[in-house]
This record gives C-alpha cells, structure tokens and sequence, in this order.
C-alpha cells in the first residue's frame, strides 16, 4: 500500500476524535517507516469555512512524515443522511480516487 486516506467530518472546526486516535497511533511507526507514502484529506461539514484547523495539522503531519500529499476535498452543506449522494463535490472525491488508484 503507497496511499492512505484520511476522511472525517468536522466537528468544532477540527477532525473527530476517533480520526485524531488514529493518526496518533500512527506514531508507532514513525521509526520504522510508514505503510504509505502518498496521502489525501477528506473533510464534509454541515458549514463552509470550518476547515481551517484540520487541513493545517494535515499539512503539517505530511510534512513531518515526509508524505505526497495528493490532494484535499472539502464538502459542505452535510444536512442529512445520504447528502454526499447528491453532493456536486461527489465527482471530485472520485477523481481523487482515480488519481490515487
């Protein structure tokens, strides 16, 4: 595996804990090296413009763990079950998806 994914909604303007847990334990391996060299964020949201922490302590893990970063979407307007389905952002997650395949 050369890429991981990191997705979380955003919950007080920053990833939820259970995605903060498990970027910690990805520490473990900061001696060893890491399962992946290439990374990508994705972050929905119920508002725009609360992305700001999140991506700042992406960017600045993938610069510490010396990884690609290969891209970063952003989705607002989550209001209900099963929004991302009609979301027009959906067609960029998958070219992400390509892009990372």
């Amino acid at each position: 595996m050369k890429e991981g994914v990191f997705a979380s909604p955003i919950y007080w303007f920053d990833i939820t804990a259970q995605e903060k847990a498990a970027i910690d334990r990805l520490y473990a391996f900061g001696a060893t090296g890491f399962p992946f060299t290439k990374t990508a964020l994705l972050l929905d949201s119920h508002s725009e413009g609360v992305y700001d922490a999140a991506i700042a302590m992406y960017k600045a893990t993938c610069a510490y763990c010396k990884w690609e970063d290969q891209g970063i979407v952003t989705i607002s307007g989550m209001t209900e079950r099963d929004s991302m389905a009609s979301s027009p952002k959906l067609e960029e997650v998958r070219e992400l998806a390509r892009k990372l395949a």
